[in-house]
């Protein structure tokens, strides 16, 4: 059912009837309303053409813009009959949420402040109405040839727009997200048609300001090599793009009926679902299918703004895509940092699965459905900086360690800080306090401290700063890796390996200790614990460049004949480093203490490194397993390989 919506406009315009009136030009205007006696009287509304902004011949009156005493003097002149007020007439309806706005979600994240604010969505479509009094456009252009106006003179894209950002107020329908920003570009006339240089052009328009979301409830069946290339340097810059996938479905849905521009592989094609999560049947056809309908949303009698600030019902994939392109802006005002591309696979996993299991060619991953949960997110602070642990004494057989911080030069004010100890927490204390001191028996302590603001938000921890505690041989603090807690039981071994600066992990502060280690990596690790000097690359294997990192230590290891290369001239630097050939280098390179007698069930004589496992098992170098094999062909791993090395060296020290 429609609402009825009577209106009074408001446009002003300069207004000038004799020298004395001009003196009471800076009073207020006012709208009024003019009767006469008998018929209008043009000698007076000649004088006034210009502000005259309605003429009712059906009862013999004009509306005009007037200051108040110009509407005195009025009233005492013969051919007037009356002059009243043009008072404003507000709509009398009830404001209602559309089924669509509700199925989706939308209502319950609007509540957590999750509205859209912010997020600039451009509607291309016939434009949108400029006084609808639901509606709020930011900016607009028409890229139509006859209208340099915005306006819509055919109701289709006020329509869209209100589905996506009507506003919530006291009237008429509340959109996805009411405080989107809405961009017009009228890219049809009224009739609904266009052409493709006329998205092309609003595209480019759009990127110059800065759109974040498209919507395109529009398309048709060729394919434009031009409106392709402008999505793709659009997407390129990170604008996101939903399209109405099409109304014209087969019944059965099995061919591939998606229109452009929803079938380019940078547009988010919108398939349309009724009130039961249906493919929707229109009067044309069915909601459009095929491989690149990527989600669906409510496209079936969709109640939404129409022109004369009316409202009335629509149906099609028109009507979905906006609902898409809302829930986007949803998205964006709460991931502000996230990339376009994040945002799409965010939608993705923010629906209800329809159809077959998994992407279909009917709803693609499924109706969009908004979390509740979905809320702002609170900025965290930032972590400390700067910090440090150390023993400051023993107290019997236990160690008192002091770890220290700064505070963060940026971001919110600290109200504690929180410590963690082998990644538990253990304390807080107070926002005014940079240290803290712990007891703790020998062993080795992984310490990381975070901020916690105002807002009760954690940061992220800082950097860790691990400690090997031992009685009379303390050892100083060296940097963590991120990926260690440090109870771990190859973590004593990759920090002694940290301190005597023989394994320095990667970058980005790993150690990557479950991560299968290569020749190449193995030699260079051997070739720092023995203390030699990385030779200048001069051999010539297949597989080794002159250029890596890894190369000069595999000359040294080869110069010292601790590695050996392949009979066809190859090295094999990429290729992981197995159990047998470890014990075979280790026992080349370190001098080995036996301290047990060993055997291993699935180790033969005939083995080429049966002496060199059997020399660091007995030294305790390398153990078997609990079944008594000691897997010679089994893949080394960082953690392994670091275990094996550290106790190597700390054999080799006790002769």
């Amino acid at each position: 059912m429609r609402n009825r919506i009577i209106i009074t406009l408001a446009i002003l315009f300069s207004f000038i009837t004799c020298s004395d009136v001009l003196a009471e030009s800076s009073h207020q205007m006012g709208s009024y309303i003019i009767g006469f006696n008998e018929t209008i009287d043009e000698e007076v509304t000649s004088t006034m053409e210009h502000r005259i902004y309605e003429t009712m011949e059906n009862i013999q009156a004009v509306a005009a813009r007037l200051t108040s005493a110009e509407a005195a003097e009025l009233q005492s002149h013969d051919s007037v009959a009356f002059i009243e007020e043009d008072a404003e007439i507000k709509v009398q309806s009830i404001p209602t949420i559309d089924w669509g706005v509700n199925r989706i979600g939308a209502p319950k994240v609007w509540e957590h402040g999750v509205t859209g604010e912010g997020v600039k969505v451009a509607v291309m479509d016939t434009g949108i109405s400029t006084n609808h009094p639901d509606l709020k456009i930011q900016k607009g252009a028409s890229f139509v040839p006859y209208t340099t106006s915005y306006n819509d003179d055919n109701g289709h894209g006020t329509h869209v727009a209100g589905i996506i950002a009507a506003q919530k107020n006291d009237i008429g329908v509340t959109g996805v997200a009411p405080d989107a920003q809405l961009y017009a570009l009228k890219v049809l006339d009224d009739k609904g048609n266009g052409l493709t240089s006329y998205v092309v052009s609003a595209i480019n328009w759009s990127l110059k300001e800065g759109v974040d979301i498209i919507n395109l409830s529009l398309g048709g069946k060729n394919q434009s090599t031009s409106l392709q290339q402008a999505i793709q340097h659009a997407y390129s810059q990170g604008v996101l793009f939903v399209a109405a996938a099409g109304n014209e479905g087969s019944t059965r849905g099995l061919d591939n009926t998606v229109d452009f521009p929803a079938a380019f592989d940078q547009v988010i094609a919108v398939s349309a679902v009724d009130q039961q999560d249906r493919r929707a049947v229109f009067a044309q056809g069915s909601s459009a299918a095929g491989p690149t309908v990527e989600v669906a949303a409510p496209g079936l009698n969709i109640r939404s703004t129409y022109l004369n600030r009316q409202y009335n019902v629509q149906s099609g994939t028109s009507m979905a895509a906006p609902h898409v392109a809302g829930h986007l802006a949803l998205l964006k005002q709460v991931y502000p940092d996230r990339t376009h591309t994040q945002l799409r696979q965010l939608l993705r996993q923010q629906t209800v699965d329809l159809g077959n299991p998994g992407r279909d060619t009917h709803f693609g991953f499924g109706r969009i459905a908004i979390p509740s949960t979905l809320r702002i997110q609170v900025p965290r602070p930032l972590p400390p900086t700067g910090v440090q642990a150390k023993v400051e004494n023993w107290e019997g057989e236990r160690a008192n360690i002091t770890v220290t911080w700064q505070k963060p030069t940026q971001g919110d004010t600290p109200t504690h800080y929180n410590i963690y100890r082998n990644n538990q927490q253990i304390t807080q204390v107070p926002a005014g306090t940079l240290s803290y001191t712990d007891n703790v028996a020998k062993g080795t302590y992984t310490y990381s401290v975070a901020t916690v603001g105002e807002a009760g938000e954690q940061s992220d921890r800082s950097q860790t700063i691990t400690l090997q505690v031992e009685k009379n041989n303390d050892k100083p603090s060296v940097p963590s890796f991120t990926d260690v807690r440090g109870d771990e039981w190859f973590a004593d071994s990759l920090y002694d390996l940290r301190q005597r600066g023989i394994l320095e992990g990667y970058p980005d502060g790993t150690a990557r200790p479950n991560q299968v280690i290569t020749r190449g990596e193995a030699a260079v690790l051997m070739t720092k614990a023995l203390g030699y000097e990385a030779t200048p690359y001069q051999h010539g294997f297949i597989d080794v460049r002159a250029q890596s990192f890894q190369a000069d230590y595999i000359q040294t290891m080869i110069d010292q004949r601790i590695f050996a290369g392949y009979s066809n001239q190859s090295f094999r630097p990429h290729i992981a480093i197995a159990r047998g050939e470890v014990a075979a280098i280790l026992t080349r390179g370190f001098t080995l203490k036996p301290q047990q007698q060993v055997t291993f069930s699935d180790l033969s004589t005939n083995y080429f490194a049966y002496y060199a496992v059997i020399q660091v098992a007995r030294a305790n170098v390398a153990v078997g397993y609990k079944d008594g094999t000691f897997r010679p062909h089994n893949q080394v791993t960082r953690a392994e390989f670091a275990s094996f090395l550290s106790r190597a060296i700390e054999s080799e020290e006790k002769l």
